[in-house]
């Protein structure tokens, strides 16, 4: 049970040193010999003391906390972001705070003021959309890092995954299976990640001399209802394509309980194939084709331009690409009319 009666002052005391030398030992902060650290480590463990972080905040004016803010927090993918994140943080002494914004503009916004107001050391967002205008960021007092997006703004820093060429990459392994009629379930229409990565499709047919159909086209918005509904529509048609591109796991995921649920089979009558990698993708009896994000990069990149601008509020703002990668499984073959 923590000790409440010692205070940073009884450590300093004790150990013959500065409050300011015996904050910067117990947050990992540079300054303190590597023996000395350890001896005020041991003492503060010896007598229950733990830095209150509210107090340090109002000091400071910074809580070593990071925001982050999600479109939704029930998707596999985030969930392994945060695990990747939460760890590079933890190394450096920062804990994590999670928003959830349902891919909403409005509740992105007041989570962001709510971030300032809670003296949060940054904020990392993963589903800003490209209607947030700059003036939304540039009040904005603590270090912004965008992950998987990529807005009109040059001044922050962002890590994403080449989304053109996920799309592209997606869309010319249908093709090379022999599939010509292909159809996309895209993302949100806000989402630079959706965009690019239906640019990249569109592009990949029109080099091999095919063409996306506007009816081989539709909206989705990241989620496993989303999925399976888009795949009631699919089936309504009296003509469809056989190959489909679907923007992201949990919607392709959906797509298949529906197919499952009227006895379609996959690859056989449709071959699918979506971005992400989420860990239940390799399940034996989905073994969905998919693009893979490096997730475990992506979040110990962000994690790293984060901790890079609070040390460094002025520096030179950087955009981190990673490359895609097929990951092929049993939901797409070749095809056989």
């Amino acid at each position: 049970m923590r000790n409440n009666k010692y205070t940073i002052s009884d450590v300093a005391k004790q150990m013959g040193v500065s409050r300011a030398t015996v904050s910067r030992a117990l947050s990992n902060a540079p300054g303190v010999g590597p023996a000395l650290r350890q001896k005020i480590i041991a003492y503060a463990d010896e007598i229950g003391y733990r830095p209150n972080s509210i107090a340090k905040s109002l000091s400071t004016g910074r809580m070593n906390t990071i925001g982050l803010i999600y479109g939704d927090v029930r998707n596999p993918f985030y969930a392994d972001l945060t695990y990747y994140m939460q760890k590079a943080f933890d190394r450096k002494g920062y804990a994590v705070m999670v928003f959830n914004s349902e891919y909403s503009v409005e509740k992105e916004l007041e989570f962001i003021r709510m971030a300032e107001e809670f003296c949060l050391a940054g904020l990392v967002l993963f589903t800003a959309q490209t209607n947030m205008e700059e003036a939304n960021f540039k009040d904005v007092g603590i270090p912004i890092v965008f992950v998987n997006r990529s807005l009109a703004m040059e001044q922050y820093d962002c890590v994403l995954m080449d989304n053109f060429k996920a799309g592209y990459i997606a869309a010319m392994h249908l093709i090379k299976l022999g599939h010509r009629r292909i159809g996309m379930v895209k993302g949100n229409a806000l989402s630079s990640a959706s965009m690019l990565r239906f640019d990249g499709v569109e592009q990949a047919l029109k080099n091999c001399g095919l063409t996306l159909l506007p009816e081989d086209v539709w909206s989705g918005d990241l989620k496993m209802p989303t999925g399976y509904a888009m795949a009631k529509r699919f089936f309504e048609q009296p003509s469809r394509p056989e190959g489909l591109v679907i923007s992201n796991d949990m919607m392709a995921l959906g797509f298949i309980d529906y197919c499952n649920e009227i006895g379609v089979k996959i690859p056989e009558e449709i071959s699918i194939v979506s971005f992400d990698n989420i860990i239940f993708s390799g399940i034996h009896g989905i073994d969905l084709t998919t693009i893979s994000q490096d997730v475990q990069t992506m979040g110990e990149k962000a994690a790293e331009l984060m901790l890079e601008r609070i040390e460094n509020p002025q520096g030179e703002c950087k955009k981190i690409i990673l490359e895609p990668t097929l990951i092929v499984r049993r939901s797409t073959r070749a095809y056989k009319e």
